[in-house]
């Protein structure tokens, strides 16, 4: 196996790749796609620091090997790889609890990410996809999981105001989840062409940067402000515009797909006794993603995506880095791995 091992900062090699899953019951699978996020944009330009390893968080592909006893996951089923996987040397991975694992490796930052010619896989991180489950779509499988997790923890009931801040990729997705919900979902940005995607992704409430933020949610909320905030870390938009929206006694959840640091000042939150939570993807959600995206509940043909191509990955993440450096944000990019 082959694949863009990330050296040091900056600097991308193609390299043979060893794999070193232990699992019993393994599959081999020829990747199809990979997705680039800015998390791995991060590991390139070294603002994220990690071991010699290969990017790409995450990735589909065919199933081109695979253990005889494994039925049901022949060669050629068509699978998304969990990015994810249990530590299995914490207190509670080592009680059988690999849900609540305390220290969940990740794809490209822990392990061997997807931007590889084969990946090989313990066969219950391998989810066969529904042929209605489209590539594209099955690339944001761990966005749409994260949602989920937000939308569990924050207990998010039918018509409840949620105020996401940031309208990218994620902050879209998200919101078409909460509609799905049957809650209101108000989302505010500050990049103009977000705000037309999320409305053309039919999200209703959506603020722009010409907006008074405060005064616009108080009049959607009938003065009351949001019951729960989303922060999310990759939006650019300062934390304490998330406390400024929240209700006395609100959630606010700290979340984001990438893990961009954002400094945050906490006395509005103390002031308006916030609880304040961490929200990071629940790789127990991954067959629900499928499920919604099976069923048509998220449209994500709107999002902003590139594409390109395995051979031109280096070239593409320093026009990646270059992009963050320039505008402070990136496009996820789409690598056809064939």
């Amino acid at each position: 196996m082959k694949g863009w091992k990330l050296s040091a900062p900056f600097n991308l090699i193609e390299e043979e790749i060893e794999e070193t899953t232990s699992a019993v019951n393994l599959a081999k699978v020829k990747m199809t796609k990979a997705l680039i996020s800015l998390s791995d944009v991060l590991r390139y330009n070294g603002t994220i620091d990690i071991d010699r390893i290969a990017l790409g968080s995450s990735g589909i592909g065919i199933v081109s090997e695979t253990e005889p006893n494994l039925f049901g996951l022949e060669k050629g089923k068509h699978v998304y790889v969990e990015p994810h996987r249990e530590c299995n040397e914490c207190y509670n991975c080592k009680i059988g609890e690999h849900s609540k694992c305390s220290d969940v490796h990740v794809a490209g930052e822990d392990f061997d990410g997807f931007l590889t010619d084969f990946t090989v896989a313990d066969s219950s991180k391998l989810y066969i996809l529904p042929e209605s489950v489209s590539d594209l779509d099955a690339l944001f499988i761990k966005h749409i999981s994260l949602a989920i997790s937000i939308v569990d923890k924050l207990k998010i009931q039918k018509g409840d105001y949620v105020a996401i801040i940031g309208a990218n990729n994620f902050g879209n997705i998200l919101a078409q989840l909460i509609i799905y919900y049957q809650a209101v979902p108000i989302l505010l940005t500050l990049d103009d062409e977000e705000y037309k995607i999320a409305k053309d992704s039919g999200v209703y409430y959506v603020l722009d940067k010409d907006a008074n933020w405060t005064k616009e949610v108080s009049n959607i909320t009938s003065g009351r402000m949001a019951k729960n905030v989303v922060y999310i870390a990759d939006s650019n938009i300062p934390a304490t515009k998330a406390f400024s929206l929240a209700s006395y006694n609100a959630k606010v959840a700290y979340t984001g797909i990438s893990q961009k640091n954002s400094p945050i000042p906490f006395t509005q939150a103390v002031r308006k006794n916030l609880e304040i939570l961490c929200i990071s993807s629940d790789f127990s959600n991954t067959a629900t993603s499928i499920n919604l995206i099976a069923n048509k509940a998220i449209n994500l043909s709107c999002l902003k995506i590139d594409t390109t191509t395995y051979k031109e990955v280096p070239s593409t993440f320093k026009k990646l880095s270059d992009m963050l450096e320039s505008e402070d944000k990136i496009r996820e990019t789409v690598v056809n791995m064939l």
